[in-house]
């Protein structure tokens, strides 16, 4: 069992919330432990007509799954909590109780209200459920789903893909400072059609019950003028959707930033954008990365060899200039998560790069790893680093 307070406190408040009926799951997450970063959600189900806490564990692609007698569970949980995880929070029907781990393994519980507002199945065997309602209208506006909410099957995969980001979100919601916020202010660099927006605007204002402010800049104005025409038909308040470009946007207070696959520099000016704005998060799926790959060293350096290939020295390009984007957004205060967004079977285009403020990040550290980075490489010049001034 745990050694310190805080941990032990916490076990506590999960075994009372398995016993009097009020808990819902866990989620554990900063994975500190050996191999490759994983997450693990804990929830209750029925095996037998007896209660179990289920561990679902991913690890890139791969999920395992586990079911454990709740005193087994919680004496496992005292070996992953402030060991392998830095961060736990658990959902109950009357609070959500967060424990956050510093680099000297300290914690400290923190408390809010709760954030889910009815508990999951807990069957053994139950039909999928999603974050997102496929009956909303919306939905059926944006010929995702039929009138009677049925998922068109040429639309399935979009529907996944939009489900897999509000899920995403409301795990790293659970660990920002936006875990109370009334009226979170949220902007979609490149929202397209609409699909993600709507989606997320509609988890906050109808699953969390707040009151969330949320504007869709795009481009195309056909777009923007029918993503603004379905908000007024399904009545969305606080939904709006204008013309405009990453670039051209100007640094107003705002607290989550989104920018799904804006091509090539464009991620960088949204990255920008949602730092000078001091949004608590930042979330972005890169497209196209062209700046870097000219300017990589193909001659006398430690890479040439790999370089020396056109389809090689591309992908390399790619990942030099993500990690240039997540060491930046470290160097400027965010705890960065490189997230594979939805499987590599579908598109290749799948990492997002997930940043949330956080005062515990070592950014004279990511900068200096920026500097050795670009060294390496040998190239001069991104995008990212030119807006910040840096």
């Amino acid at each position: 069992m745990p050694t310190d307070n805080e941990t032990a406190s916490f076990l506590d408040i999960v075994r009372s919330g398995v016993s009097d009926g009020s808990f819902l799951k866990i989620t554990l997450g900063k994975y500190r432990g050996k191999g490759e970063a994983r997450k693990c959600v804990v929830a209750l189900v029925m095996l037998k007509e007896q209660p179990n806490l289920r561990f679902v564990t991913s690890v890139g692609t791969q999920v395992v799954t586990e079911n454990e007698h709740p005193d087994a569970a919680i004496e496992r949980l005292s070996g992953m909590i402030g060991a392998d995880y830095y961060s736990a929070v658990l959902f109950t029907s009357r609070e959500d109780i967060a424990l956050a781990y510093s680099k000297k393994r300290i914690g400290r519980i923190t408390r809010g209200k709760p954030t889910l507002t009815q508990a999951p199945s807990t069957e053994h065997n139950r039909q999928k459920s999603y974050l997102v309602d496929p009956k909303a209208a919306y939905l059926a506006h944006l010929d995702v789903t039929h009138a009677d909410g049925q998922v068109k099957p040429s639309m399935y995969a979009k529907f996944r893909q939009v489900c897999r980001f509000v899920e995403i979100l409301d795990q790293l919601l659970a660990g920002s400072q936006l875990r109370d916020a009334t009226q979170p202010r949220i902007v979609d660099i490149g929202s397209g059609k609409g699909y993600l927006t709507f989606a997320l605007h509609e988890h906050f204002a109808k699953r969390l019950g707040r009151s969330p402010v949320t504007l869709g800049i795009e481009a195309n104005r056909v777009l923007v003028e029918k993503c603004n025409a379905i908000a007024a038909l399904c009545n969305i308040a606080g939904l709006t959707f204008e013309a405009g470009r990453a670039e051209k946007q100007t640094s107003d207070a705002l607290d989550i930033l989104i920018a799904l696959h804006a091509c090539d520099t464009a991620t960088d000016d949204a990255i920008h954008l949602g730092i000078t704005s001091k949004a608590a998060m930042i979330i972005c799926a890169p497209c196209c990365q062209h700046e870097i790959a000219p300017q990589l060293e193909t001659r006398a350096t430690p890479l040439a060899g790999l370089l020396k290939y056109g389809l090689l020295k591309q992908r390399q390009a790619d990942l030099f200039t993500d990690a240039c984007r997540g060491l930046l957004l470290e160097a400027h205060g965010y705890e960065v998560r490189m997230i594979e967004f939805v499987s590599s079977e579908h598109t290749s285009k799948n990492l997002m790069i997930a940043a949330v403020r956080s005062s515990a990040v070592d950014r004279k550290a990511a900068a200096e790893q920026y500097e050795q980075l670009a060294e390496i490489a040998g190239f001069q010049h991104q995008r990212l680093k030119t807006a910040l001034g840096d």
